[in-house]
């Protein structure tokens, strides 16, 4: 009797460890379905993935036409501020100029009219030289930073967009 239950358990353990065997097995249309490592190979990881520009970070690049619109050097250079049209001299300040300029009764009181104005050029060339200076400076960094963002893997400039956007 013993051994008959004996038989029995290591019959149904025998038949258990079968079972579990037959389903680790793997059938010839396992493997004909499973991927090659070539497949594999080319398939994207979870950080690829995660790591890939979305749809509104394509949209909110600047395409070369945007870049193509923008404002040159020559065409800030030449812009004045507001400071300077407030600081300039009218049609009818230039005319009052004038008429003070033909009353003045002797050579010393032109000169020292003519030192006012040099002065006062001076002063005019320095402020358009310094906004010049301060536009070039300020073009030289975009043009750096539009350089920076065409080089580079997509995933650096994505990583760059994205701490555009994080700003």
């Amino acid at each position: 009797m013993v051994e008959k239950e004996l038989l029995n358990a290591i019959s149904d353990m025998m038949d258990t460890k079968f079972d579990e065997f037959k389903t680790n097995l793997v059938t010839k249309d396992d493997i004909a379905n499973m991927a090659t490592k070539d497949d594999i190979a080319n398939m994207a990881t979870k950080d690829d993935i995660a790591n890939m520009a979305t749809k509104d970070d394509i949209a909110n690049m600047a395409t070369k036409d945007d870049i193509a619109n923008m404002a040159t050097k020559d065409d800030i250079a030449n812009m004045a501020t507001k400071d300077d049209i407030v600081n300039m001299a009218t049609k009818d300040d230039i005319a009052c100029i004038w008429k003070v300029i033909a009353k003045l009764p002797t050579k010393a009181d032109l000169r020292e009219v003519e030192n006012n104005v040099l002065t006062e050029v001076d002063r005019v060339q320095e402020i358009g030289t310094r906004h010049y200076n301060e536009v070039k400076k300020e073009m030289s960094q975009l043009r750096a930073e539009v350089r920076s963002y065409q080089m580079g893997s997509l995933k650096l400039r994505v990583d760059r967009l994205e701490r555009m956007l994080e700003l």
